[in-house]
């Protein structure tokens, strides 16, 4: 990118409205070599995703305006490559694999997010 941001492979997106949750989240991708930004709501991301590429997301499920389902049916509709996305909520596992069936996520976490659950699977990604 012009403004110098690196792009790629090890930028990573944070979504998630919850400062303490998103900053947890950042400092785990960060401790694993990630560069990472963050936005606080999917209009937010949607408008960082037409300007960058990202290597990752971390998606909060639960967020206001637009939840994770609709920013990850956005992501897959309009980004070329769409990069490997962990869904990440307080909400029960099976809800969330319900909701999320059919896009491709590359894991889904309960919150709290585990350094180890969050690093091996970005790692292999």
């Amino acid at each position: 990118m012009s403004d110098g941001t690196p792009t790629g492979a090890r930028l990573a997106l944070v979504v998630d409205d919850n400062p303490s949750a998103g900053a947890i989240s950042g400092a785990l991708l960060e401790a694993s070599g990630w560069t990472v930004e963050h936005a606080r709501d999917g209009f937010e991301a949607i408008v960082k995703f037409r300007v960058r590429n990202y290597g990752a997301v971390v998606l909060d499920y639960r967020l206001p305006g637009m939840d994770g389902v609709a920013v990850l049916s956005w992501m897959k509709r309009h980004l070329t490559v769409c990069p490997d996305v962990v869904v990440v909520s307080s909400e029960p596992l099976a809800l969330l694999r319900e909701k999320f069936r059919g896009l491709e996520v590359k894991a889904i976490l309960q919150k709290p997010v585990s350094a180890l659950d969050l690093c091996q699977i970005l790692q292999a990604a």
